[in-house]
Protein backbone atom coordinates (compact mmCIF):
# COMPACT_ATOMS: atom_id res chain seq x y z
CA UNK A 1 0.00 0.00 0.00
CA UNK A 2 1.21 3.40 -0.56
CA UNK A 3 1.07 6.33 1.57
CA UNK A 4 0.46 10.30 1.29
CA UNK A 5 4.08 10.79 0.04
CA UNK A 6 3.20 9.25 -2.87
CA UNK A 7 0.23 11.57 -3.71
CA UNK A 8 2.13 14.67 -2.66
CA UNK A 9 5.29 13.23 -5.22
CA UNK A 10 2.77 12.71 -7.90
CA UNK A 11 1.16 15.95 -7.54
CA UNK A 12 4.68 17.62 -7.06
CA UNK A 13 3.68 20.24 -10.28
CA UNK A 14 1.15 21.28 -8.53
CA UNK A 15 2.49 22.50 -5.99
CA UNK A 16 1.54 25.95 -4.35
CA UNK A 17 1.45 28.13 -1.33
CA UNK A 18 -1.32 29.27 0.67
CA UNK A 19 -1.22 33.28 -0.65
CA UNK A 20 -1.53 31.45 -4.48
CA UNK A 21 -4.09 29.50 -3.76
CA UNK A 22 -6.23 31.98 -2.11
CA UNK A 23 -6.11 34.24 -4.64
CA UNK A 24 -9.90 36.01 -4.94
CA UNK A 25 -9.82 36.59 -9.28
CA UNK A 26 -13.22 38.08 -8.69
CA UNK A 27 -12.43 41.06 -6.43
CA UNK A 28 -7.85 40.51 -7.20
CA UNK A 29 -7.00 40.14 -3.75
CA UNK A 30 -5.44 37.50 -1.48
CA UNK A 31 -7.34 36.18 1.50
CA UNK A 32 -3.68 35.05 2.89
CA UNK A 33 -0.54 36.09 2.05
CA UNK A 34 1.92 33.32 3.32
CA UNK A 35 4.43 31.80 0.56
CA UNK A 36 6.09 29.40 3.29
CA UNK A 37 3.93 26.19 3.65
CA UNK A 38 3.53 23.72 0.54
CA UNK A 39 -0.05 23.16 -0.69
CA UNK A 40 -1.57 21.47 -3.68
CA UNK A 41 -3.22 23.73 -5.84
CA UNK A 42 -6.07 20.87 -5.83
CA UNK A 43 -8.35 23.88 -8.60
CA UNK A 44 -5.13 23.23 -11.15
CA UNK A 45 -5.78 19.37 -10.85
CA UNK A 46 -9.20 18.96 -11.40
CA UNK A 47 -8.43 21.93 -13.95
CA UNK A 48 -5.94 19.27 -15.91
CA UNK A 49 -7.74 16.45 -15.49
CA UNK A 50 -11.28 18.11 -17.15
CA UNK A 51 -9.71 20.75 -19.34
CA UNK A 52 -12.40 21.51 -20.92
CA UNK A 53 -14.83 23.46 -19.06
CA UNK A 54 -17.95 23.08 -21.10
CA UNK A 55 -18.30 19.52 -19.70
CA UNK A 56 -18.33 18.47 -16.50
CA UNK A 57 -15.82 19.50 -14.37
CA UNK A 58 -16.39 18.51 -10.46
CA UNK A 59 -16.08 21.96 -8.12
CA UNK A 60 -13.61 21.64 -5.70
CA UNK A 61 -11.82 23.34 -2.33
CA UNK A 62 -8.77 25.35 -3.50
CA UNK A 63 -5.79 23.48 -1.12
CA UNK A 64 -5.04 20.47 -0.15
CA UNK A 65 -2.40 20.88 3.02
CA UNK A 66 -1.28 17.41 4.49
CA UNK A 67 0.11 17.04 7.96
CA UNK A 68 1.05 14.08 8.99
CA UNK A 69 -2.04 11.58 8.85
CA UNK A 70 -4.27 15.10 8.33
CA UNK A 71 -5.83 15.98 5.01
CA UNK A 72 -7.04 19.25 5.04
CA UNK A 73 -8.89 20.43 2.15
CA UNK A 74 -9.56 24.19 2.16
CA UNK A 75 -11.74 26.44 0.62
CA UNK A 76 -10.76 30.31 0.51
CA UNK A 77 -13.84 32.45 0.83
CA UNK A 78 -13.70 36.43 0.29
CA UNK A 79 -17.15 36.87 -0.98
CA UNK A 80 -20.31 38.70 1.30
CA UNK A 81 -22.60 35.74 1.31
CA UNK A 82 -21.56 32.67 -0.61
CA UNK A 83 -24.31 30.32 -1.49
CA UNK A 84 -24.27 27.51 1.25
CA UNK A 85 -25.14 24.94 -2.04
CA UNK A 86 -21.47 26.44 -3.73
CA UNK A 87 -20.20 25.46 -0.54
CA UNK A 88 -21.76 21.99 -0.11
CA UNK A 89 -20.59 20.99 -3.89
CA UNK A 90 -17.20 21.77 -3.23
CA UNK A 91 -16.89 19.73 -0.57
CA UNK A 92 -18.48 16.62 -1.67
CA UNK A 93 -16.97 16.99 -5.48
CA UNK A 94 -13.97 17.96 -4.33
CA UNK A 95 -14.03 14.94 -1.56
CA UNK A 96 -15.22 12.84 -3.94
CA UNK A 97 -12.34 13.80 -6.73
CA UNK A 98 -9.70 13.03 -4.02
CA UNK A 99 -10.82 9.63 -2.80
CA UNK A 100 -10.72 9.04 -6.34
CA UNK A 101 -7.53 10.13 -6.63
CA UNK A 102 -6.00 9.21 -3.63
CA UNK A 103 -7.44 5.28 -5.06
CA UNK A 104 -5.93 5.50 -8.01
CA UNK A 105 -2.44 5.57 -6.24
CA UNK A 106 -3.31 2.85 -4.27
CA UNK A 107 -3.45 5.11 -0.90
CA UNK A 108 -5.58 4.02 1.89
CA UNK A 109 -8.46 6.67 2.90
CA UNK A 110 -8.94 4.78 6.14
CA UNK A 111 -5.15 5.83 7.53
CA UNK A 112 -6.40 9.35 6.98
CA UNK A 113 -8.34 11.99 8.26
CA UNK A 114 -9.92 14.07 5.99
CA UNK A 115 -11.17 17.86 7.36
CA UNK A 116 -12.61 20.72 5.53
CA UNK A 117 -11.79 24.43 6.34
CA UNK A 118 -13.56 27.27 5.26
CA UNK A 119 -11.51 30.29 5.79
CA UNK A 120 -12.96 33.50 4.88
CA UNK A 121 -11.51 37.18 5.34
CA UNK A 122 -12.61 39.06 9.07
CA UNK A 123 -15.52 41.52 8.53
CA UNK A 124 -15.81 44.24 11.01
CA UNK A 125 -17.32 45.64 12.91
CA UNK A 126 -18.17 41.83 14.66
CA UNK A 127 -21.92 42.58 15.13
CA UNK A 128 -22.37 42.41 10.98
CA UNK A 129 -21.46 39.42 10.18
CA UNK A 130 -24.35 37.60 10.26
CA UNK A 131 -25.28 39.45 7.03
CA UNK A 132 -23.08 37.88 5.82
CA UNK A 133 -24.29 34.71 6.04
CA UNK A 134 -20.71 32.88 6.41
CA UNK A 135 -20.62 32.94 10.47
CA UNK A 136 -19.52 29.66 11.78
CA UNK A 137 -22.54 28.54 12.79
CA UNK A 138 -24.97 28.44 10.13
CA UNK A 139 -22.53 27.48 7.60
CA UNK A 140 -20.67 24.53 9.70
CA UNK A 141 -24.91 23.45 10.70
CA UNK A 142 -25.34 23.06 7.16
CA UNK A 143 -23.25 20.53 6.46
CA UNK A 144 -22.58 18.74 9.60
CA UNK A 145 -24.54 15.86 8.06
CA UNK A 146 -21.10 14.92 5.93
CA UNK A 147 -19.72 14.55 9.38
CA UNK A 148 -22.13 12.84 10.83
CA UNK A 149 -22.38 10.17 7.92
CA UNK A 150 -18.37 9.94 8.03
CA UNK A 151 -17.83 11.20 4.93
CA UNK A 152 -16.16 13.93 6.41
CA UNK A 153 -13.72 13.79 10.03
CA UNK A 154 -14.34 17.27 11.09
CA UNK A 155 -15.23 20.66 9.55
CA UNK A 156 -14.04 24.09 10.39
CA UNK A 157 -15.98 27.35 9.35
CA UNK A 158 -13.84 30.10 10.34
CA UNK A 159 -11.79 33.09 9.88
CA UNK A 160 -8.48 33.37 8.94
CA UNK A 161 -7.38 34.70 12.15
CA UNK A 162 -8.83 31.25 13.76
CA UNK A 163 -6.25 29.30 11.06
CA UNK A 164 -3.31 31.26 12.03
CA UNK A 165 -4.02 30.07 15.92
CA UNK A 166 -4.62 26.65 15.12
CA UNK A 167 -1.52 26.31 12.95
CA UNK A 168 0.57 28.17 15.39
CA UNK A 169 -1.27 25.38 18.17
CA UNK A 170 -1.65 22.41 16.26
CA UNK A 171 1.00 21.96 13.58
CA UNK A 172 3.32 24.95 15.18
CA UNK A 173 3.62 26.72 12.14
CA UNK A 174 3.04 30.54 11.83
CA UNK A 175 1.33 31.59 8.80
CA UNK A 176 2.23 34.74 7.28
CA UNK A 177 -1.75 35.44 6.47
Amino acid sequence: MADIKQFLSYYDKYRSTFKETSFDDKNGVYLCSDKTQRVINFDKVIADIYPNSKDYRPKTFDAIFIDENNIYCIEFKKEKKPKKEEIEQKLVDGKKALDRLLGELNIQKKDYKFIFCLVYNIHKPQYSRYKRGILSYPIKTYLQSYKESGFIDAIFTEDIDFYKKIFQKKINIQLGC
